[in-house]
């Protein structure tokens, strides 16, 4: 096949995709969710293998049409038999050569096309679980290892899990891709085809420009809108970072800066509501709550999130004497907002069936019905059908990527759920913690940088849910905080060093090196990864208390923030925040997180007394830094 006839096919199999969805998210029709999720996964794996082909000509070719072939028997297979697969009980029997032919190729299609699209390191973690299935008992002869052993798996038991039930491949994680995050996906593809990216960037450079450091605090709030409908930090780096970052540049931010703001301001993209990315739709469904309490509890860490990195690109732009953008350049905010005020629309009608309590599968329905309509709203917005067909293919090929890594994450959730290996994971947690909340919270940040390592939001929360979370439960953290705790520092790998994936989007468009931006978003983020530990000390952040008691918090949390903010930026008051200045800060940040009035009394004489000597200060040296500190 040529490459032009490749890529119609995969066109043409990506539009068909997303109208099959549609249909099937309408009020109109109902279908079997397990004919749904194959025919889901089905087309992923047919439109991932015409995407990531193999590498050669001969043999790679007959390769790609070989998992093609097999990902068609296979899923046709399920497809096809659904019926008395549903029915079928589990482990009772041992399974026919065909059924072994059909659960054992979808786990390879499914790993292969994991590999392709996501890396070895997803790809590796799943056969590290799948080998602990088999070797569990063999670990009891290991004196580190015998906390994990179990009984093990046999193959029956295998393909009974990951084939033939719901708790493998086929699990909660790949149902929440067919029924929420496909077309939440598609939404955003096609908003941003049919100007609404575009209008987002112009209205927010507008109402920021006039500013010191606009077209920083420009790309963190384009950057939030924006994520709210990608729910992907990479993307979102390269579509406002393409603006943004060169705009930083040519205002006199440092390349490395420019290039840690965009992909900071990117990755908290996937922790606004209202559209959080593919994991917030798995936490609602996992916990068994609807999504609207999943983005209200989620509200305020989001803004403090947002509030600590305007802070510090604000403080930034003044250490660096940097000027607002010009007027000819800036745009005039209301004339931009006249002119695209419909892209607002779609918005507005998830929102409110959101607050009416539909489903997020119709709420996403009738958002994307929303956007295709709202380009014909105005003579001035008119798309032609071509450039709505080109949003439902990038939105459907951006999903298919979001598809496999449910489907490979089911894997070791059907592993860990078939070994047990949760509940010792959890008791292992405990025990190092020795029934301490707050010494468990930093293993489970700890354990949540290594599994998610690398590795995108999606299938990092789902390994992290199901090892870490129940055991933040045990110590007392209600269920909602434990879930958002390890969601928050699953988004924050994207941004965390050595392998900060989002860093490493925005390096070549700052033409600075992946590593030094790296670090760079790693510190401007830094007071983002107290935030967890923030909403967990503080249930109130979650909206769980009194509105007095809200108040409080929000008001010792902000502060906290804001005091992080200052002492990495290290400028305040018009001169350089030397190192006693900065560590006075940093304490008084970490006192206020307790929920302690001495220490948060304590806390702000600390933060006043700095703010008061860096303003009128002293000519002495104890607080004094260079401007360039």
């Amino acid at each position: 096949m040529t490459l032009p006839d490749r890529e119609k096919t995969i066109a043409a199999l990506a539009v068909t995709m997303a109208i099959f969805h549609l249909a099937v998210a309408s009020p109109f029709f109902l279908f079997p969710d397990l004919i749904l999720r194959g025919t889901h996964l089905l087309f992923s794996l047919v439109i991932g293998f015409l995407i990531y082909r193999s590498v050669g000509r001969g043999f790679g070719r007959v390769f790609d049409w070989a998992m093609i072939l097999l990902s068609a028997v296979c899923l046709g297979y399920l497809i096809f038999n659904h019926a008395s697969i549903v029915v079928r009980p589990p482990w009772t029997r041992a399974a026919t050569p065909l059924e072994l032919f059909v659960a054992l190729g979808t786990v390879v299609v499914v790993l292969e096309l994991t590999r392709r699209a996501l890396g070895l390191a997803i790809t590796g973690l799943c056969l590290v679980f799948i080998l602990y299935g088999f070797i569990g008992p063999d670990l009891r002869h290991s004196e580190f290892l015998r906390p994990l052993a179990h009984k093990g798996v046999d193959l029956n038991e295998f393909v009974d899990q990951m084939y033939f039930s719901f708790e493998g491949i086929f699990g909660v994680a790949l149902g929440v891709s067919t029924d929420f995050i496909f077309l939440f996906v598609v939404f955003g593809a096609l908003l941003q085809v049919i100007g609404g990216g575009d209008f987002f960037v112009n209205i927010t450079k507008s109402a920021t420009g006039a500013s010191r450091g606009g077209p920083a605090k420009m790309a963190v709030i384009a950057s939030a809108l924006m994520g709210t409908m990608s729910g992907s930090s990479v993307a979102n780096v390269a579509t406002t970072g393409a603006i943004t970052i060169p705009m930083m540049k040519r205002l006199g931010y440092p390349k490395t800066f420019a290039g840690a703001v965009e992909a900071v301001a990117s990755t908290g993209g996937q922790i606004t509501p209202p559209i959080m990315g593919a994991a917030a739709f798995l936490m609602a469904a996992i916990l068994g709550i609807s999504y609207q309490e999943v983005i209200t509890a989620a509200a305020l860490p989001a803004l403090l999130f947002f509030c600590s990195l305007f802070v510090a690109v604000h403080w930034e732009a003044l250490k660096q004497g940097l000027q607002p953008l010009e007027r000819s350049v800036k745009g005039d905010t209301w004339r931009d907002f006249k002119a695209g005020w419909t892209f607002l629309m779609p918005l507005v009608v998830i929102m409110t069936f959101l607050i009416m309590g539909y489903t997020p599968s119709l709420c996403a329905f009738y958002g994307v019905v929303a956007t295709l309509v709202t380009p014909f709203l105005r003579r001035s917005t008119m798309v032609s059908p071509a450039v709505l067909a080109q949003g439902l293919e990038l939105g459907a090929r951006a999903a298919v990527t979001v598809a496999i890594a449910c489907a490979s994450a089911g894997i070791i959730v059907g592993i860990v759920q078939i070994s047990g290996l949760g509940f010792r994971f959890s008791s292992l947690v405990i025990a190092f913690a020795d029934g301490n909340l707050y010494i468990a919270l930093f293993i489970a940040m700890l354990a949540a940088f290594v599994f998610g390592m690398g590795m995108p939001t999606t299938p990092a929360y789902i390994i992290q849910a199901t090892l870490v979370a129940p055991a933040l439960v045990d110590l007392g953290a209600s269920p909602l905080s434990a879930h958002l705790f390890v969601f928050y520092y699953a988004v924050l790998g994207q941004i965390t060093p050595p392998v900060a994936v989002a860093a490493f989007a925005a390096a070549p468009i700052a033409g600075a090196t992946s590593t030094s931006v790296g670090w760079r978003a790693f510190a401007l983020g830094m007071p983002a990864y107290v935030i967890p530990f923030l909403f967990v000390a503080n249930p109130e952040l979650l909206g769980q208390g009194s509105w007095l008691g809200l108040l409080a918090v929000l008001m010792r949390s902000a502060l906290a923030i804001i005091a992080l903010s200052i002492g990495f930026t290290g400028w305040l008051g018009g001169r350089g925040l030397g190192w006693l200045g900065r560590g006075l800060l940093l304490l008084s940040a970490a006192m206020l997180i307790a929920p302690s009035s001495l220490l948060s009394a304590i806390a702000v004489v600390l933060f006043i007394g700095v703010w008061g000597w860096q303003r009128h200060g002293s000519r002495g040296h104890m607080l004094k830094g260079s401007g360039h500190d």
